[in-house]
């Protein structure tokens, strides 16, 4: 069975639609958050500590707190609330004389 140009045409319409009902979307709001985070955790890099450790640190409890199964999920008051954790942690880093400038 032919299919004609209307039909090709919808099938590719259908399959662009599944596509992106199936494209997770990501928060501009969160993308500059994990920016500034990934930003802090190569800054405070120190020997034999790893830089997945630092961010995980940092990223468990904002998934915790905020109740995501996936760190990107975030979007408007989860944001709001990651970057206080996030505030929170670099204060208390800093309040306990492990701050390395």
């Amino acid at each position: 069975m032919a299919l004609t140009k209307e039909d090709r045409q919808e099938i590719i319409e259908l399959i662009e639609q599944a596509k992106q009902s199936f494209d997770p979307k990501v928060s501009p709001e969160w993308i500059k958050l994990r920016k500034e985070i990934n930003a802090y955790c190569h800054e405070k890099v120190e020997f034999g500590r790893g830089f997945n450790s630092i961010l995980e640190a940092i990223y468990r409890p904002i998934k915790f707190v905020t109740g995501v199964k996936r760190i990107d999920m975030l979007e408007g008051q989860q944001v709001d609330q990651a970057r206080k954790i996030f505030e929170f942690i670099k204060q208390e880093k800093g309040a306990n004389g492990n701050e390395r400038d």
